[in-house]
């Protein structure tokens, strides 16, 4: 079984971080009534709270947590994609560099929140995507759930699938 790359957005994780927990909940209330004591009250399911940490390794580190951050700017919900799991919108919430960058490996954590006014599925379903510069067929084909030799197939007229230009339009299955 292959595991897909975590993503959000547009961006993909080089390598899925070592930590990743989503914790569900729900809104239980005590109302107190007169006369009668308290009663429970389940008032539904809170947002899923998506926290993790990781690693970014090697001579580039730097440059991929300065892009991660530009996400996290960006401030607009997106799409997060978890391994093994259905995507769904969610809220960059905090992204934090954890104690100081070191020339090879920059530590992180960060946290995501369910938006339930967020992209829906439906936008998955687009039937094209629109680089952004500096990114691989690879990274598009883990975006949209898909293989290489697929996107390939359907985008004839890619010759550096590993160089991808701003703006340059892949036609997705």
């Amino acid at each position: 079984m292959k595991i897909q790359p975590m993503s959000y957005k547009n961006y993909v994780w080089p390598f899925n971080p070592k930590q990743v927990e989503v914790a569900y909940s729900r809104n239980i209330q005590n109302l107190k009534l007169p006369l009668y004591g308290s009663v429970l009250q389940d008032l539904g399911f809170d947002k899923r709270v998506v926290t993790g940490s990781g690693e970014f390794i090697g001579s580039g580190c730097m440059e991929e947590f300065s892009r991660l951050a530009a996400v996290f700017a960006s401030g607009e919900s997106g799409l997060l994609r978890l391994p093994g799991d259905t995507p769904f919108p969610a809220a960059f919430a905090s992204l934090k560099m954890i104690g100081e960058a070191q020339p090879d490996c920059v530590s992180y954590s960060f946290v995501f929140v369910e938006d339930d006014a967020g992209p829906k599925e439906a936008s998955l379903s687009e039937t094209s995507y629109v680089c952004r510069g500096g990114e691989s067929l690879w990274e598009v084909a883990n975006l949209y759930g898909t293989d290489v030799d697929t996107l390939k197939g359907l985008n004839p007229l890619i010759q550096w699938p590993n160089a991808l230009k701003v703006g340059q339009k892949v036609v997705l299955p």
